[in-house]
């Protein structure tokens, strides 16, 4: 992973449902020295913030496999990729798992996306085969107040 995409990221367009019901999405990556990178999604749900961690670990060809940590996650995995990833905003694409579908995420480096970095956003996505089959399903997750 490229240090650009280490860091605290806001999940500000997404095509993912399990977003859906949830504010303030966040993750945060750390690279770790064997080339695996830990992640912690943060989200509130019903006035409680919750996390989900896990380990990324990079596969062949691109993309990272998912791990999770915790208890009820440590049996899950799925696979992601970066599509493109700038300073202060990426584009990820995950792939279809037994409980989510395929979609993508747009992240900015705080709650909100500026017009010419979603006009970027959406042409990556645009661009990409895979990504682009989510393009008409993004929306914004809610962010701040209650």
């Amino acid at each position: 992973m490229t240090e650009t995409v280490t860091g605290t990221w806001f999940v500000v367009r997404t095509s993912l449902p399990f977003w859906r019901h949830r504010r303030d999405p966040r993750i945060s990556y750390l690279s770790l020295p064997d080339g695996r990178v830990l992640d912690a999604v943060r989200y509130t749900r019903r006035g409680r913030e919750r996390w989900v961690l896990g380990i990324d670990l990079p596969v062949p060809g691109g993309g990272y496999r998912w791990r999770g940590l915790g208890s009820l996650t440590r049996l899950t995995s799925s696979m992601w990729r970066v599509v493109h990833a700038e300073e202060d905003w990426a584009v990820t694409y995950f792939a279809r798992t037994l409980f989510t579908p395929a979609g993508v995420d747009v992240y900015a480096r705080g709650p909100t996306l500026g017009s010419r970095a979603e006009r970027s956003a959406l042409a990556q996505i645009a661009a990409d085969p895979s990504a682009a089959e989510h393009l008409d399903e993004l929306f914004a997750p809610a962010h701040g107040g209650a």
